[in-house]
């Protein structure tokens, strides 16, 4: 990138924040084998932490930092960005032997019952949006 220029990254700054209100048990849980799978393949969920000290060991200037989490209900259109990833992730989880098919009908149930609710809300994790600037 030429000097000067700027990047905006948006990175999962605290995956935890993700939640149902009503609380969804399940959900948690399947947000703890989330969270489990990606460190046990070398990811991690909170990748926004390391993010400045890579730029910065890259050339760039941190230039602005600002959290977004979003309190979603059933109606948001937003509400599809996490309904949706559970709905790919959870094959995956039964695929790796991780949870069993009734574990994954749990979370699908619930979350229907949440999206059948109009006072359910969704917190959803927490994004860091990182501006750098190319030193």
């Amino acid at each position: 990138m030429p000097k000067g220029s700027l990047s905006i990254f948006h990175e999962y700054g605290h995956y935890e924040t993700w939640r149902f209100f009503p609380r969804l048990p399940m959900q948690e849980r399947f947000r703890e084998h989330v969270i489990a799978t990606w460190r046990e393949s070398g990811g991690e969920p909170d990748g926004a932490a390391r993010l400045p000290e890579l730029l910065a060991d890259n050339g760039f200037l941190v230039r602005s930092t600002r959290p977004h989490v979003f309190s979603l209900r059933p109606n948001d259109y937003m509400w599809q960005w996490p309904a949706t990833f559970i709905e790919t992730y959870l094959p995956r989880l039964v695929e790796m032997g991780r949870i069993d098919q009734k574990f994954a009908d749990q979370v699908r149930s619930d979350l229907a019952n949440a999206e059948a609710n109009p006072n359910a809300l969704m917190i959803t994790p927490l994004v860091l949006e990182i501006v750098a600037e190319k030193m």
